[in-house]
């Protein structure tokens, strides 16, 4: 990667973070398109065509479920993790940027883990 690439990463987390202080649905549906774009940019770069499709299809997935199901104040996707992977990618710190996405993967799994019990489950709801 040459610093054209981290230049464009680091306008993306800008805008990203502008658009975490920013309220309403509008604004939300925003930022979670700016945090897929951010994943997306970050795959591309990698010249990986298996890795490009695969974040594709992923961050379409993601920020559908992260829309209707995910908590409305986030996106459930650390602004600071990334601006962290991005700053020991630049650095050269490739064990550290590796550790930081397994870190961040692990945070949005948990944030969006639908398995807990909030309500009644399909059986209950269909009872009459």
């Amino acid at each position: 990667m040459d610093p054209s690439h981290f230049q464009h990463l680091r306008q993306l987390l800008m805008e990203e973070g502008r658009l975490m202080n920013e309220r309403g649905q509008t604004a939300r549906r925003a930022e979670i398109k700016a945090s897929g774009d951010f994943h997306l940019m970050l795959a591309s770069m990698t010249g990986n065509a298996v890795m490009q499709r695969f974040m594709d299809e992923l961050v379409a997935r993601s920020s559908l479920v992260i829309a209707l199901y995910g908590q409305s104040a986030i996106s459930s996707c650390g602004h600071q993790e990334h601006q962290d992977i991005v700053t020991a990618i630049e650095r050269g710190d490739l064990d550290r940027a590796c550790h930081l996405m397994v870190h961040h993967i692990d945070h949005i799994e948990a944030d969006l883990d639908m398995r807990e019990n909030k309500g009644s489950d399909l059986r209950e709801a269909f009872k009459l």
